[in-house]
């Protein structure tokens, strides 16, 4: 289905890209200076900019239609798929963040750099560099711009040059490489508050007309009763019903996933872009401010606009589940469906633009843009730091220490040219991903079953004195390795695809790295207590904090706030979800357990501040 773009939407397109463009240039001059201003904002980000950052940035174009598709082919309690990762959140904000941002890096792989000593940290460093920077982060802005040009498919009018996707997503991606390349993580931040306001407006614009269109919430709701009725699914529960899809989306999530996997925004313990930006903050409080005002929005509040669109979609076209009007199943005893392929049901949020009026339209098209720009400048700028920070500088000292030089005292003349240059070559190997990927979910797949099972070193890192740079490689190789056997006919069959998999992925990794972390010496005591001394972890440092002279940190009050604002975020996004759907009395429970949990969280942080 093709829509036709009026005057009005193609100035309202031209005014957002514009704009995006002029407040990226704007910063170029600031970001020119150094590497800490290019790639850190020259640390001085107030939480509300850094946090508002991180959610335009988790916001992609491919979250909507991700998120409605859910919502269409198997109920709303299918997105525990990541709503599991709110834990992990939560854990970041209370006891990680603090200690990221007192290590003073520019990325999280130089941590490996402060944690660990010998040449396996320097290899596991440049093999990170490029793992992260480019095979990873390329995969990511792969699949995002996939789901893309799925979008413009849709928008695109039938005429002239801009019909042709691979023109109008170059043009896309020019111009967001442009002000990226020139204003480094200044422009990137500034563009991302103004794109997350553009994108939210588009998101609740839709939901809204989507809603009316079905003639108002009540009767939308009554409608998916009727579907649910006749085709015996559950499309508005918020927990998963049944014994299998409880074990997958709820027991095997919440038990294992959320720690185990390595997924972009949402690393274990922090990393990626969440670790850049409490680089950038002020202190540690904005830090910590920034990422638990991301945890709050992306989890509890940013995703019923897309929900109640995936539910006014089913209404208005319930083939997009396989179901007729009457909710009974369309698919026969041989797979087809009206005779042909089921409607793809992440294509169903691009199909509600038909409802936008002129104006509106460019609007909801201008946040599209905005969501996939704002994720793809965040890569380009992160994946660039990698490259620069810890490949390109490490390099040059290596280089010269060889020729008998002395050390580069901060960083070489023109790193902030070179730093440019990376972000046009993490360009182009995304563009050769988006390339040879068939659809936006083969990158995601690959993504999460290749760093299935390094979650849990990543953590140990910071609580036990005993890993070393050889766990790591050990837990990188482990679940590569493990992960490919699967693939494998011979080998796959035996273990069912899905989180059978990837606890078996989970249980093979943890076990290769503990055994080798026990089987290697740990770093250098000296080492280890400068890593000690700076960061002030909590955790099994026993050995460190006795040669440092001082204690290790207590994290008991960490971990209540950690458990309290977990049960805080999950009741609002249940009080939302309840409210949304009619449920008045769970609303109150949950806003209840919400206000009490909050609660217990602002004494907490009182009490904290006081000592």
């Amino acid at each position: 289905m093709k829509l036709e773009l009026t005057a009005l939407d193609w100035s309202v397109l031209v005014l957002f890209l514009l704009a995006s463009l002029g407040v990226g240039v704007w910063f170029t001059r600031r970001a020119g200076k150094s590497l800490a201003d290019y790639f850190l904002s020259g640390r001085d980000l107030p939480w509300w900019a850094l946090g508002t950052s991180m959610i335009a940035t988790s916001f992609a174009s491919d979250t909507p239609l991700i998120v409605t598709g859910f919502v269409i082919s198997n109920g709303t309690a299918q997105n525990w798929t990541w709503w599991n990762f709110l834990v992990g959140g939560t854990l970041t904000v209370f006891v990680f963040s603090r200690w990221w941002r007192r290590a003073e890096l520019t990325t999280e792989v130089e941590l490996i750099a402060l944690r660990y000593d010998g040449k396996a940290a320097a290899l596991l460093r440049g093999f990170k560099a490029l793992y992260l920077g480019l095979l990873l982060n390329a995969l990511v802005f792969g699949w995002v711009t996939k789901a893309m040009v799925k979008v413009l498919r849709v928008v695109l009018p039938d005429h002239g040059l801009l019909a042709n996707e691979s023109f109008t997503m170059g043009l896309l991606v020019a111009i967001t490489l442009v002000y990226t390349a020139l204003s480094g993580l200044w422009g990137v931040v500034a563009t991302d508050v103004l794109q997350f306001v553009v994108a939210m407006v588009g998101a609740v614009v839709v939901a809204w007309l989507g809603v009316a269109e079905c003639g108002g919430m009540a009767p939308m709701l009554e409608r998916v009763r009727a579907l649910e009725a006749g085709s015996g699914r559950d499309f508005l529960s918020l927990l998963p019903s049944g014994g299998d899809a409880i074990v997958a989306l709820l027991v095997v999530p919440l038990a294992v996933q959320w720690w185990a996997v390595y997924y972009p925004g949402s690393e274990p313990g922090g990393g990626g872009y969440v670790a850049q930006r409490m680089f950038a903050a002020k202190d540690e409080r904005h830090a910590r401010g920034g990422t638990l005002w991301y945890i709050v929005v992306h989890y509890a509040l940013r995703p019923w606009p897309w929900i109640v669109t995936g539910l006014a979609a089913l209404v208005l076209r319930p083939a997009f589940a396989g179901l007729a009007d009457d909710g009974t199943p369309l698919l026969d005893a041989a797979g087809g469906a009206d005779g042909g392929a089921l409607l793809d049901a992440e294509s169903a949020y691009p199909w509600m633009f038909r409802l936008l009026p002129s104006g509106l339209l460019g609007l909801v098209v201008a946040s599209f843009f905005a969501a996939y720009m704002s994720t793809i400048t965040s890569l380009l700028n992160l994946s660039a730091s990698y490259l620069v920070n810890d490949f390109w500088l490490p390099l040059q000292e290596r280089r010269r220490r060889a020729a008998g030089l002395p050390p580069i005292a901060g960083e070489t003349p023109g790193s902030v040219a070179i730093a440019r240059l990376a972000v046009a070559i993490v360009a182009t190997a995304g563009i050769a991903v988006t390339l040879s990927l068939d659809h936006a979910a083969t990158g995601w797949s690959l993504v999460w079953e290749f760093t299935a099972g390094t979650g849990l070193v990543l953590l140990a890192r910071w609580l036990w004195w005993r890993v070393n740079a050889w766990s790591e490689i050990a837990a990188l190789a482990a679940s590569i390795a493990t992960s490919s056997l699967l693939q494998i006919d011979a080998v796959g069959a035996h273990v069912a695809s899905g989180w059978p998999r990837m606890v078996v992925v989970v249980a093979i990794t943890s076990v290769a790295w503990i055994a080798v972390t026990l089987a290697t010496k740990p770093c250098s005591t000296p080492h280890l207590v400068r890593f000690f001394a700076r960061v002030r972890p909590g955790g099994a440092w026993g050995p460190v904090a006795a040669a440092a002279g001082r204690p290790t940190a207590s994290l008991r009050s960490d971990l209540l706030l950690w458990a309290a604002s977990s049960a805080g975020a999950y009741g609002l996004l249940f009080a939302c979800g309840h409210a949304l759907f009619g449920r008045g009395g769970s609303a109150i429970a949950a806003g209840a357990v919400a206000l009490l949990a909050g609660w217990v969280v602002v004494r907490g942080l009182r009490r904290e501040e006081a000592s």
